[in-house]
C-alpha cells in the first residue's frame, strides 16, 4: 500500500503540480472559459435593444415606449425628405431596426377618429412603418410596434403602410465569412507562429542557428513570412469555398487584403513582444490561449457586437482584430463599429515594434 500511495504521489507531482498547461487546463481554465461564456450570454435578452426612429411628435406613443425596456426610441420631430432617406440608408445598414413616421398632431387626429369612427367624417390617420424583415432585430421590433398599435385599436383608425426595405439578403454566410478569416488570422499568427518559436528555443534551434551569420530577428520575420504564405493558402481555399456558398467575395477582397495585412503584423510583432517578456514555453501557451479565448469570444467574430453586454463590448474596442473583422464587414454595410479601423490596430503595431526593438536583446539571449 505504501508502495502505491508513494507511486501516486510522484505521478501527481511529475504530471500535474509541475506542469503549468496541465494546472492551466485542468483547473483555471475552465472557470475562465465559463466567466467568458456566461458574460456573454448570460443576459441576451437584457442586452438587446432596438433602435427605433420616430418621426413626429406623441406624448401617447412616448409614454408607451419608455416603459418598454428593450425599446430604445429617439422622436425627432423637425424631418425632411432628406432625413428620410437617411435614416433608411441607415436602417439597410444594421445601424437602426425600424423607422415610424407620425403625422403632424398624431395625438389629436387620432383622438378625433376615435371618436368619429362610427360616422360618415371618419378618416384613418396615415402612419409608415419602415422595417427589413430579412434582419431578425428589426423584424421584431417592427413586430414589436404593431402590437403596441393593435393593442390602442388602430387598425380600425389607422392607415397603416408597412414598406419593407430588403436592400441584399445578408444572410449568416455573408457575416460570418470575415468572422473565419479573423480566426484563421489568430490561428496561424498566434497560435502556429508562437508554437513554432517555442518548438525552436525547447530543440535549441536557435542556438545552432546562432553560429551562422543569419540573425535572430531574420530568423523570427521568415518563419512570419512562411505563416503569411500558409495563411494565403487557407484564405484561398475558404474563399473558393464561400463564394459557391453565396458569400460576396469579390467585394470584401480590397477590406480583406488591407485589414488582413495588417492584423498579421500586429500580431507578429505581439508575439515577439511577449517573447522578450518570457521564454517560459508553458506561460508563453497560456498566454496564447488566453487571448485567443478572449478575442474569439468577445470581439464579434460569430454573432454581433450589439447583442454583448456593455462591459464586453468596451472590451473588445481594446482589442486589435476586433477591427480587423469589423473592418472586412464594413465592405457589405455589416459593421458593428463606426469608428476608424485602422487606428486601434496601428497603434498595437507601433506600440509593439517599439518595444521589440528597445528589448530585441532578449530575442538573441539563447536559452
Amino acid at each position: 500500500m505504501k508502495r502505491y500511495l508513494a507511486l501516486f504521489k510522484s505521478l501527481f507531482k511529475e504530471l500535474f503540480l509541475t506542469s503549468k498547461d496541465s494546472v492551466f487546463w485542468l483547473t483555471i481554465f475552465p472557470t475562465i472559459l465559463f466567466l467568458i461564456l456566461t458574460s456573454i450570454f448570460g443576459n441576451v435578452e437584457g442586452n438587446v435593444q432596438f433602435r427605433v426612429k420616430v418621426l413626429g411628435d406623441s406624448e401617447m406613443l412616448k409614454g408607451i415606449l419608455d416603459n418598454i425596456e428593450q425599446m430604445d426610441a429617439e422622436f425627432i420631430q423637425d424631418y425632411s425628405q432628406e432625413t428620410i432617406d437617411a435614416l433608411k440608408v441607415e436602417l439597410e445598414r444594421d445601424n437602426i431596426d425600424a423607422i415610424l413616421i407620425l403625422p403632424n398632431d398624431f395625438d389629436k387626429l387620432y383622438s378625433t377618429s376615435l371618436l368619429l369612427r362610427k360616422t360618415f367624417l371618419f378618416r384613418q390617420v396615415p402612419v409608415e412603418l419602415y422595417d427589413v424583415p430579412l434582419r431578425q432585430s428589426s423584424a421584431i421590433a417592427s413586430d414589436v410596434i404593431k402590437g403596441i398599435f393593435g393593442s390602442m385599436d388602430i387598425p380600425e383608425n389607422v392607415g397603416y403602410e408597412v414598406h419593407n426595405l430588403s436592400g441584399e439578403q445578408y444572410d449568416y454566410n455573408n457575416f460570418i465569412y470575415p468572422g473565419i478569416i479573423g480566426m484563421t488570422i489568430m490561428s496561424v499568427f498566434l497560435c502556429a507562429f508562437m508554437s513554432y518559436l517555442i518548438y525552436f528555443r525547447r530543440k535549441k534551434i536557435l542556438r545552432k542557428i546562432s553560429t551562422t551569420p543569419i540573425s535572430m530577428i531574420n530568423v523570427y520575420l521568415t518563419t512570419a513570412a512562411v505563416n503569411l504564405i500558409a495563411l494565403i493558402i487557407g484564405l484561398c481555399g475558404l474563399s473558393i469555398v464561400a463564394y459557391f456558398l453565396g458569400v460576396d467575395v469579390v467585394t470584401y477582397l480590397p477590406s480583406m487584403i488591407v485589414h488582413t495585412l495588417i492584423a498579421c503584423a500586429v500580431l507578429t510583432m505581439m508575439t515577439l513582444v511577449v517573447m522578450t517578456f518570457s521564454s517560459n514555453s508553458s506561460g508563453l501557451f497560456v498566454f496564447q490561449q488566453v487571448f485567443l479565448q478572449i478575442q474569439m469570444f468577445a470581439g464579434g467574430f460569430y454573432f454581433p457586437l450589439k447583442v454583448l453586454t456593455p462591459f464586453i463590448r468596451k472590451l473588445a474596442n481594446f482589442l486589435p482584430i476586433t477591427y480587423t473583422v469589423d473592418g472586412i464587414r464594413s465592405a457589405k454595410g455589416l459593421n458593428s463599429l463606426n469608428t476608424n479601423h485602422y487606428i486601434v490596430p496601428l497603434i498595437y503595431l507601433l506600440l509593439s515594434t517599439l518595444i521589440v526593438l528597445f528589448r530585441s536583446r532578449k530575442l538573441t539571449v539563447l536559452q
